[in-house]
């Protein structure tokens, strides 16, 4: 079952591009290890105008690009997180690629744990994603540990 109140919700169009994505993560502090827990429970595509939600089987470049934002952000604090991944979600080709689904998920994360990432570093990380739609990057799975694609 999937806790609603947790999404987190990306709607952005900046230089006349959109950037849109749904995140559903619980997190919570885990005494020993970082742990990414998969359970998508999306159809993936169903019809023109609907939503794309992650399904079990699919969408490898939005779930791998969601484990890189997640590996990204345990980098960047201290304690030792478990994160459910719940739902992914967005519009493949017109307003979602891997690298904004995992920017939402950096976001998503930070809104829910407090983390508070760097300015210069949280500017870079938005330009990253702000710039994925140019040179087939919407193609690309990001790696947001060295700013570039897989």
């Amino acid at each position: 079952m999937v806790n609603d109140e947790l999404d987190y919700r990306l709607l952005k169009i900046k230089n006349g591009k959109p950037f849109f994505s749904i995140i559903n993560l619980e997190v919570s502090l885990n005494d020993s290890k970082n742990e990414i827990i998969e359970e998508y429970i999306g159809e993936g595509w169903i019809k023109q105008g609907n939503l794309e939600s992650v399904p079990s089987n699919g969408y490898e470049s939005w779930k791998k690009a969601v484990v890189n934002a997640l590996e990204f952000v345990f980098s960047k604090t201290n304690q030792k997180w478990t994160v459910k991944i719940k739902k992914a979600e967005g519009r493949i080709g017109t307003d979602t690629n891997p690298t904004i689904v995992g920017f939402a998920t950096i976001l998503a994360f930070c809104k829910q744990t407090n983390l508070e990432l760097d300015s210069e570093l949280n500017s870079q990380i938005e330009q990253f994603a702000f710039n994925s739609w140019e040179n087939k990057n919407d193609e690309k799975i990001p790696n947001f540990m060295n700013l570039d694609y897989e």
